[in-house]
């Protein structure tokens, strides 16, 4: 009896153990969650650098296949960029911003001005997944240099990661002041033809804002009529509301104005650059420029084209010829 007992316990002991050991099919279980690795820059709230870092930020966080080129164009094309800008991808060595040559990431792309003395540049790179992040960053700060573009010097450099992906970006403080308090520069970009003369004086004139957004009107329109591309001898000087060069009627409805035009000689060139008054309707005095604006105002020649935008408060408005080639006798010859 002893015996039959102790084979029924041993059997027992066994199947509860089974059981025990037995995982229930119906029961679910749980895998601890992937952490984020973020490296989050240093920055000031409510600056561009904020909102820069935040576009990274999310846009590689909601598409994770996006390439350093997409994540590129998306910064650039940033309502906060009061420029024209371009991304494109780049290759380890010599890149615009550092003393030495970078290497050590698999992909990259810079974001960065068309053209222009801004000191702004950005970029994405993309390291192998075993990379080390943290040394790669350092490197980076390390090698940056603010000055890289000589003749303006950016205020703040910007390091962080998301994963593999690292963001760089060095800008000026302007680029906050430009902002304004209500976000991102109002800009109404002008209707004009590529590769005139126009387009490059516009973009002369939106960099000078960009620059300092604090320049009086006549500095603005000195920055301009001092562009390499103008072939002659010009000046600039603030005006009052009345009669204008280049228009039929008189002019008035801004707060304060310079023309920029040729010292001497019949070219068919002039230029304005006007201050509205805070709270004004920019639109409705551009459409009263357009309608008063008169291309045979010079009797001798004909402008080819007038161009009208507008920067914040500050309005541009400028009449000449396609290009700067053709004989006036002023030496205007040069290619644009």
């Amino acid at each position: 009896m002893k015996r039959i007992l102790a084979a029924i316990l041993a059997v027992t002991m066994v199947f509860g153990l089974t059981a025990c050991g037995k995982k229930n099919n119906n029961e679910e279980t749980t895998t601890p969650a992937a952490t984020e690795s973020v490296i989050t820059p240093e920055f000031t709230e409510g600056t561009a650098g904020e909102t820069l870092w935040n576009a990274f930020l999310s846009t590689v966080k909601e598409n994770e296949s996006a390439s350093v080129e997409d994540i590129a164009n998306t910064l650039i094309s940033n309502p906060i960029i009061p420029f024209m800008g371009g991304a494109f991808a780049v290759e380890p060595g010599f890149l615009a911003g550092f003393n030495e040559e970078i290497g050590g990431f698999e992909k990259g792309a810079t974001f960065a001005p068309m053209m222009g003395s801004i000191a702004f540049v950005g970029y994405v790179f993309e390291l192998a997944e075993d990379a080390d992040v943290n040394a790669f960053i350092a490197k980076l700060k390390e090698q940056s240099n603010p000055r890289w573009n000589i003749c303006v010097s950016a205020d703040y450099t910007q390091v962080g990661a998301y994963e593999n992906k690292v963001y760089f970006l060095m800008y000026p403080a302007d680029l906050d002041n430009a902002q304004g308090e209500g976000g991102a520069a109002s800009v109404i970009y002008p209707d004009v033809a590529e590769n005139t003369w126009g387009e490059t004086l516009w973009e002369a004139f939106e960099e000078a804002m960009i620059a300092n957004p604090e320049m009086s009107v006549a500095e603005v329109a000195n920055t301009v009529v001092m562009h390499e591309s103008i072939p002659f001898m010009g000046g600039a000087m603030e005006i009052v509301p009345g009669y204008l060069a280049g228009f039929s009627e008189d002019m008035t409805g801004f707060k304060s104005g310079a023309v920029f035009m040729p010292m001497i000689g019949s070219i068919p060139f002039v230029g304005y650059v006007f201050e509205m008054e805070e709270g004004a309707d920019i639109n409705a005095f551009m459409a009263n420029l357009a309608e008063k604006s008169d291309p045979r105002w010079n009797i001798c020649v004909t402008a080819d084209q007038t161009v009208i935008g507008a920067y914040n408060d500050y309005v541009f408005f400028l009449m000449c010829p396609f290009s700067n080639e053709g004989d006036t006798g002023m030496g205007m010859g040069d290619e644009l």
